[in-house]
């Protein structure tokens, strides 16, 4: 089984029979499909390809500083409209799209919103994101957010903002044994590395191609283990990120069981699938 562990609702990925369209294409079971941004089906794509230049760099991470510059300027999307969108879409094809909640720990309502939008459509996993969130690790509502996710059984699926909320995530990986902790798109991947031995709840996500080398998703098998290592594109910011990601697993130096992992064997047991 194939599965693109980190997608958005927007760009390319707006409409589900282009999700849809994609998957077919590519022979991908299954998408995990959280909200854009802002929705929408134009204005992404592009994004330069640094991890050519970059390949030993945490790209991401420097990237961050513009993320949280464009987030402050951009009117924010709502949180629960972009989710319900995620839902109407998950709805069309709830075979193939896995949908996951965007949650904000600062939100007055995250503990309602979270047990009734779960009521209402079985979200499979929670997304975090610092950087336009900005949350705090001291936030009640993140004790929230992961009481709930070790409640119901599902992963929580973070963007870490700075080298300086590595060790606080590795924390609260170790304060909740239960819970599967997603570290996107290799954020801190060589802070992940000098701080080992890490949790065992702790997993890395590969996205977006353009910012992600070769040499560090095989840093990130080798140091950890192709069994904590999981596929995602981060469509739509790139461009044909799913299928240059397959390709880049399928190019490891690992064994044709450790590729099938990432490509979705480890996200299939995680979330019961």
């Amino acid at each position: 089984m194939i599965i693109d562990g980190h997608a958005h609702s927007c760009g390319e990925f707006f409409e589900a029979e282009k999700i849809i369209a994609k998957l077919d294409a590519l022979k991908v079971d299954k998408v995990v499909l959280c909200p854009g941004v802002r929705n929408g089906p134009k204005g992404y794509g592009y994004l330069p390809g640094l991890a050519r230049i970059l390949s030993k760099t945490d790209i991401t991470i420097k990237a961050n500083k513009i993320i949280r510059i464009l987030s402050k300027i951009q009117k924010p999307a709502d949180l629960l409209q972009t989710n319900e969108y995620v839902y109407s879409l998950q709805l069309k094809h709830p075979d193939r799209i896995i949908q996951f909640f965007w949650a904000d720990p600062d939100s007055n309502r995250i503990e309602a919103d979270l047990h009734e939008k779960f009521e209402s459509w079985g979200f499979k996993g929670i997304k975090l994101h610092q950087c336009t969130q900005s949350f705090k690790w001291t936030s009640r509502g993140l004790d929230v957010i992961t009481d709930f996710a070790r409640e119901k059984e599902m992963p929580v699926f973070i963007h870490l903002r700075s080298s300086g909320d590595i060790p606080e995530f590795i924390k609260l990986a170790g304060k909740y044994p239960e819970v599967s902790f997603i570290a996107a798109h290799l954020i801190g991947l060589e802070l992940f590395i000098r701080n080992k031995p890490l949790p065992k709840n702790v997993y890395f996500e590969i996205s977006p191609t353009p910012l992600i080398s070769p040499k560090r998703i095989q840093a990130a098998v080798d140091n950890f283990g192709a069994d904590k290592v999981i596929l995602g594109s981060d469509t739509p910011y790139g461009r044909d990120n799913l299928c240059k990601n397959i390709r880049k697993v399928t190019r490891l130096k690992a064994s044709d069981h450790h590729k099938e992992l990432i490509l979705g064997g480890n996200l299939q047991g995680m979330l019961r699938l």
